[in-house]
């Protein structure tokens, strides 16, 4: 086994927020086969304070500045737009996690899925889901009950403040907020332009798809593979979604996703009804660790019927991830989650959302 093998890969981290410090920071710092080699983000304050905290010298508030730092073997992506850094990162030759979505349109997502194909790095969308062990034994599962009769996707997930006092987080205020709305302001003017003057008012929903929904998209078609129509989609509100989407051999799936909703209980799972079995997934809150996915079976015992529970590996599924990526770059796993799904999540995303009628949406449902 080469040293390049052995030693600890040095991993940049580019975007140090609320993802990056909740789980990527510290499983690439506990991993043996990684360790943080530079951080990169806008506010000083924040490389500071994980700078001193995991004993990291090189600290960067440019992205390609990082890039161009030969201890980086590898970086993961946590900005808020992401085309530019993927961009960079696969001419730098780094291999690379992006955090979900990939970029924000297909259109921006092609020529980078084309590049990073063409380079052989190791590129992953971070699809965490796709790594989650309790997800790992569905997919078994829902391999056995033979073609589905019908899935249900739902994603309400649940209040999103409930675990931070779980965490301590560190959070800058030394960041220009009006270069921060600037962004913000083109990547929305981006959306508008490829959905076009006829659905420019679902541009609320179409992000709600690409930053809460997408996971439901990837385990979608990491299970099934990628939907083959999209027969019929209501927008119930700005950020609540219904569709139905058809699958191989025609098995149709209903999707519906909504942020927003204030429960207590983290409310994301995907039930496979068969002939005989049913087969449910129950996703747990992302941002808790050693939390796997459980799974329901329900199935004829004798002349009855009985209900099991499999609960997943305790495991968080970012770990798993991580440790998938670095057997990947070491040669000694397959990719799962490569680009090429992340761009078939965009362009079933942009479908969706131009099969809703045209126009502005419902007084009612806004």
């Amino acid at each position: 086994m080469s040293a390049s093998q052995t030693r600890p890969l040095g991993i940049g981290v580019i975007g140090c927020g609320e993802i990056a410090q909740l789980m990527h920071l510290p499983i690439i710092h506990e991993l043996p086969q990684s360790r943080i080699a530079a951080l990169c983000d806008l506010s000083l304050s924040v490389l500071d304070s994980l700078g001193g905290h995991y004993g990291v010298t090189a600290r960067y508030r440019d992205y390609r500045d990082l890039l161009g730092d030969p201890a980086v073997d590898a970086v993961v992506i946590c900005t808020f737009d992401h085309a530019p850094v993927v961009r960079a990162a696969i001419e730098a030759g780094k291999h690379f996690i992006v955090e979900k979505p990939l970029v924000f349109t297909a259109q921006e997502a092609r020529p980078l899925v084309a590049a990073a194909a063409a380079s052989g790095l190791t590129a992953l969308v971070g699809y965490m889901k796709l790594y989650d062990p309790g997800y790992r034994l569905a997919l078994e599962r829902i391999a056995a009950i033979g073609r589905p009769k019908m899935i249900q996707v739902h994603d309400f997930a649940g209040r999103f403040d409930r675990y931070q006092q779980l965490y301590t987080q560190v959070r800058g205020k030394d960041v220009d907020a009006a270069m921060i709305k600037a962004g913000q302001q083109e990547v929305a003017g981006r959306v508008t332009t490829m959905l076009g003057g006829r659905h420019a008012a679902y541009a609320d929903l179409y992000m709600t798809l690409l930053m809460l929904g997408s996971h439901d998209l990837a385990v979608l078609r990491g299970a099934f593979g990628v939907a083959e129509t999209v027969s019929y989609a209501q927008a119930v509100g700005p950020t609540h979604l219904m569709a139905v989407l058809g699958f191989a051999d025609r098995v149709p799936a209903l999707l519906e996703v909504a942020f927003g909703a204030q429960y207590e209980w983290w409310d994301e799972w995907m039930t496979v009804h068969g002939e005989a079995d049913e087969v449910r997934i129950d996703f747990q809150n992302p941002y808790v660790r050693n939390a796997a996915a459980t799974v329901r079976l329900r199935e004829a015992a004798g002349e009855g019927p009985s209900e099991r529970i499999l609960p997943g590996t305790p495991e968080t599924a970012f770990r798993r991830q991580w440790q998938h990526f670095i057997a990947c770059i070491r040669g000694e796993a397959k990719p799962i989650a490569q680009l090429q799904g992340g761009l078939d999540d965009l362009e079933l995303a942009e479908r969706i959302i131009k099969a809703l009628p045209a126009g502005a949406l419902d007084e009612a449902a806004a």
